[in-house]
């Protein structure tokens, strides 16, 4: 029964999916709150994460219970739209266009604000601008009146409709208190100019304040329009990524479509189709992942390794969309498109990341809900106090109190102290080729105390090649190696591929001319029947027993020895090459080829900036100790793990996790799977389309190990700067709430106009999305 229930379970989480989808409305850390429960509450949906700066909810659903329709009804349904898109890459396009749209239309009424609000300043200043002898009192106020309400209603409407849209659900949010507060000086000053009569008839002076709300809503627009850009750059990673896929693709519609001289058509990138093959010119970005039928190219993968060279990409050869077609044209088949395509997957990363949401930021959502009410009780209560205990005019000075506290309280700072660090601080790691999986991932990140290193693959480059060659009684090196490689020629083997590649880099012969009997005996070696001009004999390479023939008369023992410890210091795999030849057909060894996994160049530097970091590093092999320590020697670890098993990498990390250390795994992603998934931190190195998403927390698209450190440091860098936002958005309600209702009146005789109340308000914004654009020019090394 148990057992059921976990593959009942289990079934059930691979049944569900994620979605991203844009929402309209949102203005500060109580609508992100509204937001996520209303998708909370729908049967189906087992977690909904909303970011305001990137305006979109997460949402991960049980789609047999929950469709996207029910979904935009429960978002409706708190007051919000959930914009319509097709898929993830159609999601940022169509999201890029509604915040340009909404972009503009700000700067309109921005621009209409100003012009309005300078005439209305400047017409309330009549004893500066002599206009009480051109103007009389009543007929400058009706014209002042009639001025603001395009500059409350069509200039601040945004503010109003949502204000509207949140009282007719009970709620409140950013837009309560500025229209609230805005209408309150607007409706006072109306009726000081309406019916003068009531204010005279009570002894108060009928002022009138319609500059302080038109400046207001003029300036709380203003910083929504620095609010947005800066929100825009903050996205830039995502937008970068997606425009790097061509908007149209050339598909070849000929009869014979994988040859170069067929006939294409261009078509919309988004009708193409997995088989579809298409062509790619000089100059061209590549648009799909596919695998290359015809032509030869020149082709920039900066994008994804970083290496600013460019690489011979020949038929047979995979190539990926959004690389660049510098020279050469081409015919590939596609095979995997859409959000299917490396690019749209690891913008899906990136943006999975930007819309999670940390611990410390759920706490900040928990004080957003309750503070809106809290704010408009203090501005009540403020109010109050000033007509009890305020000097004349009371009523003014009440006025302008409620009014202030409304407005230097908005939360908007509060709700993107988070979100646009983790979005701009992702967008950056992206760019250098680290995908953060999620927030959970950056918190945890920064309290690593110990990194382990996988060696092959990791520490090492992956790839083998000819490290020493070893020849015995008159033969040379490139006897050896020329030898070698012609009878490899036709084995897959990665060590003949080493071999041939040595050859190659000598400029000795490596191919065969005609045909020539190969036989391959498994685990032991090949063998290749040579004729040529100079040559007629056959040659063995592989271990020393099978080119020997068994007969080891004619090798000494101290040759034997010195390939034993060479291979042994070089953590090296022997080769040996012989000759079959002559009336005797006995087997002649000519000597030795050394072949092994290089360790990376930048591997002894990464370690060095692991401990820069304070951290310990340790090195994990299922290599014999000897050749484990030469490793971990050479790039100065504090401790090796030799002889592990992949079960036994699991108990390691564990053995550490249970004395108290935080560790974090380095492995290629594929094979060290269950290692990346036990550690606190999973990091996979991986480039092209092998990226091990499952498994890791961090993956490192590009192959540079360095990224390593890097990507720790930029965890510690976000949720540093997310501390800052936060500690400063809390600390100017703090500070401000009670100087703009007064409490320092007493001493000073000053009272907060609510005018600057705006200012600050905009600016807090406005500096806590600055503060976390700081990390797109941070340093990492």
């Amino acid at each position: 029964m148990a057992s059921e229930l976990i593959d009942t379970t289990e079934q059930t989480k691979k049944n569900r999916i994620k979605l991203t989808l844009p929402v309209e409305g949102m203005t500060c850390a109580s609508c992100v709150l509204r937001v996520e429960n209303a998708l909370r509450e729908v049967d189906g949906v087992e977690s909904a994460v909303v970011n305001l700066a990137t305006e979109s909810a997460s949402v991960e659903i049980e789609p047999s219970k929950v469709s996207v329709d029910i979904l935009k009804k429960a978002v409706e349904g708190a007051g919000y739209k959930i914009i319509d898109t097709s898929d993830e890459v159609e999601s940022v396009k169509a999201e890029a266009l509604i915040r340009e749209r909404e972009y503009r239309k700000l700067w309109r009424k921005f621009i209409i604000g100003v012009i309005l609000t300078t005439i209305i300043v400047v017409g309330s200043m009549p004893e500066v601008f002599s206009l009480s002898e051109i103007v009389p009192l009543e007929i400058r106020n009706i014209i002042l009146m009639l001025l603001t309400v395009p500059v409350m209603f069509y200039v601040g409407r945004k503010f109003f409709s949502g204000f509207w849209n949140a009282a007719r659900h009970g709620t409140t949010d950013m837009n309560t208190l500025v229209s609230v507060g805005t209408l309150s000086a607007f409706i006072y000053s109306a009726v000081a100019t309406m019916w003068p009569g009531i204010f005279v008839s009570a002894g108060k002076p009928a002022d009138v304040y319609f500059d302080t709300s038109a400046v207001i809503i003029t300036l709380i627009l203003l910083g929504k329009i620095l609010e947005a850009k800066a929100k825009w750059k903050s996205s830039e990673a995502v937008r970068t990524l997606i425009a790097l896929q061509p908007m149209t693709a050339h598909l070849v519609v000929s009869e014979n479509p994988g040859h170069l001289g067929g006939k294409d058509v261009d078509v919309p990138l988004s009708t193409i189709k997995v088989g579809n093959v298409l062509r790619v010119g000089p100059g061209e970005r590549i648009p799909v992942d596919g695998k290359i039928l015809n032509g030869f190219a020149m082709v920039d993968e900066s994008m994804v390794t970083g290496e600013s060279l460019p690489v011979e990409r020949a038929a047979g050869a995979s190539v990926l969309g959004g690389t660049v077609c510098l020279d050469g044209t081409m015919t590939l088949q596609a095979e995997r498109v859409g959000k299917e395509s490396f690019i749209a997957r690891v913008a899906k990363l990136v943006e999975d990341a930007q819309t999670s949401k940390p611990h410390v930021q759920r706490l900040a959502d928990k004080v957003a809900s309750i503070f809106v009410p809290t704010v408009i009780v203090l501005a009540l209560v403020s109010a109050a106090a000033w007509i009890v205990f305020g000097p004349p005019p009371q009523l003014v000075h009440s006025l302008i109190a409620f009014v202030a506290v409304l407005i230097v309280a908005c939360p908007c700072a509060l709700g993107l102290a988070t979100p646009t660090a983790i979005m701009v601080g992702t967008g950056r790691g992206a760019e250098m080729g680290m995908l953060i999986r999620d927030s959970d991932t950056l918190e945890q990140a920064r309290k690593i105390t110990s990194v382990i290193f996988d060696k092959t693959g990791t520490i090492t480059s992956g790839e083998l090649r000819v490290v020493e060659a070893i020849p015995f009684e008159g033969a040379t090196e490139n006897d050896l190696l020329r030898l070698a490689s012609l009878a490899e020629a036709r084995s897959t083997h990665p060590l003949a591929k080493a071999v041939i590649e040595e050859a190659k880099r000598r400029g000795l012969k490596y191919n065969q001319e005609g045909d020539a009997a190969f036989r391959s005996f498994s685990g032991q070696g090949v063998e290749t029947a040579l004729h040529g001009i100079d040559i007629n004999e056959i040659i063995r390479v592989g271990k020393l027993d099978f080119a020997s023939g068994n007969e080891l008369n004619n090798l000494d023992c101290d040759f034997q020895n010195k390939v034993l410890r060479r291979s042994q210091e070089l953590n090296a795999s022997v080769l040996y090459v012989s000759k079959q030849a002559g009336q005797t057909r006995k087997w002649e060894v000519l000597g030795a080829i050394l072949v092994n996994d290089h360790l990376r160049e930048d591997a002894p530097l990464t370690i060095r900036a692991i401990k820069q970091l304070g951290l310990r590093a340790y090195l994990l092999t299922g290599d014999h100790e000897a050749s484990a320590k030469i490793a971990a020697d050479s790039v100065g670890v504090d401790g090796v793990f030799a002889n592990v098993s992949p079960e036994g990498k699991l108990e390691k990390i564990r053995e550490l996790q249970n004395s108290g250390e935080v560790v974090a795994f380095v492995g290629d992603g594929i094979n060290d799977a269950p290692a990346l998934t036990q550690a606190d931190i999973g990091i996979a190195m991986a480039t092209g389309t092998d990226i091990a998403v499952e498994s890791a927390g961090i993956t490192l698209v590009r192959n540079e190990l360095t990224l390593v450190p890097r990507s720790i440091l930029l965890s510690r860098k976000i949720i540093k700067v997310i501390k800052q936002n936060l500690f400063w958005a809390f600390f100017y309600n703090i500070l401000l709430i009670p100087l703009a209702a007064g409490a320092f009146y007493p001493l000073t005789g000053w009272q907060l106009n609510p005018m600057f109340a705006s200012v600050a308000m905009a600016l807090s914004s406005v500096s806590v999305v600055s503060n976390s654009l700081r990390l797109k020019r941070t340093s990492l090394t």
